[in-house]
């Protein structure tokens, strides 16, 4: 049996990590052709990443609804995999923002991605191919936790226990923060073969040469993508403002979550971000310019670790 040469986009969350899914789901029948293969990221999910942690948070003694031991993880992932196994690509690429974990984890505790190990040492585990490259973005440490926390309160749902409001997560980020290093150096722990790429998503948003670079790493020098196809044009969520995320609170706090969780996108939508709505940011000056700083640092002692390949900007792109 041929072994693919296995790739593994792993998010992270609020790094434009749909946008590149959707470039490759788009083109998927004209890699497949040329011996590279991309599983759609909701197959990924539903089929492998949601199960693998169901059985993580079961070795974490945390009760959940669906119960998966290791034994049925193992028949669900075999299944998984078995056609992959069968169309035998070249190159396989895995793509799951989720595998470190979820937006919601990082905006309640207000640190970055609290089950992370449990998750990805399962999901090393259970994937039956060496991964060789992991292809990761990440964000100003500000930035993600406002965008984080947006998420998780457009996650809310009737029955949610309780909320965490924007002051808390901005406490518990000031007094816990673990960088992006941290996480990073977990998944190099349960991907030791694997070369680690990153690159910053600031750098993304303000070079658009760096979608064409980045696609070019995660697909290999086979594929030419400047024939890709781009992705079809889907209705965007309306993104926060400070007004939105302002309404939304003060809902939850005088008629509760039930009420507020069904109002959350008509409020979004009634004040969405423009030049009369600025986007929600929940930190002030010096918080701000003090977590900007650790996160440059963070990216400077990133690009010292030999695992590592920081993707900068190349304007021969």
């Amino acid at each position: 049996m041929t072994v693919p040469y296995t790739v593994l986009h792993g998010g992270f969350h609020k790094t434009a990590s749909t946008y590149l899914q959707r470039i490759l789901h788009r083109n998927q029948g004209f890699m497949d052709k040329r011996g590279v293969h991309y599983v759609h990221h909701r197959q990924m999910r539903k089929g492998f990443t949601v199960p693998c942690q169901e059985n993580s948070y079961l070795h974490l003694n945390i009760q959940r609804k669906d119960i998966i031991d290791d034994k049925k993880l193992r028949q669900m992932t075999t299944a998984f995999f078995e056609p992959l196994r069968e169309m035998a690509p070249e190159r396989l690429i895995l793509s799951d923002e989720n595998l470190a974990g979820h937006c919601g984890h990082c905006a309640k505790r207000g640190s970055l991605y609290r089950f992370r190990d449990a998750f990805m040492r399962v999901t090393a585990n259970e994937i039956p191919f060496p991964v060789r490259e992991v292809h990761l973005a990440v964000r100003n440490y500000a930035d993600f936790f406002a965008a984080a926390y947006v998420q998780y309160i457009r996650s809310l749902r009737p029955f949610s226990p309780n909320v965490i409001f924007a002051d808390t997560m901005v406490n518990r980020v000031m007094n816990n923060l673990l960088g992006w290093n941290g996480v990073i150096a977990r998944v190099s722990h349960y991907f030791p073969d694997a070369q680690i790429y990153v690159w910053k998503f600031e750098d993304f948003r303000n070079d658009p040469n760096m979608t064409g670079q980045i696609l070019r790493n995660i697909v290999g020098e086979k594929i030419d993508i400047s024939k890709f196809k781009t992705p079809k044009d889907e209705k965007k969520r309306p993104s926060a403002s400070a007004r939105a995320m302002a309404e939304i609170q003060n809902l939850i706090l005088t008629k509760g979550i039930a009420v507020a969780s069904e109002q959350i996108r008509d409020i979004q939508e009634q004040y969405p971000r423009n030049a009369d709505n600025p986007g929600f940011d929940p930190w002030n000056a010096w918080e701000r310019k003090h977590l900007t700083k650790l996160y440059e640092d963070d990216i400077a002692r990133l690009e010292r670790e030999p695992s590592v390949t920081v993707v900068r900007s190349n304007p021969l792109f």
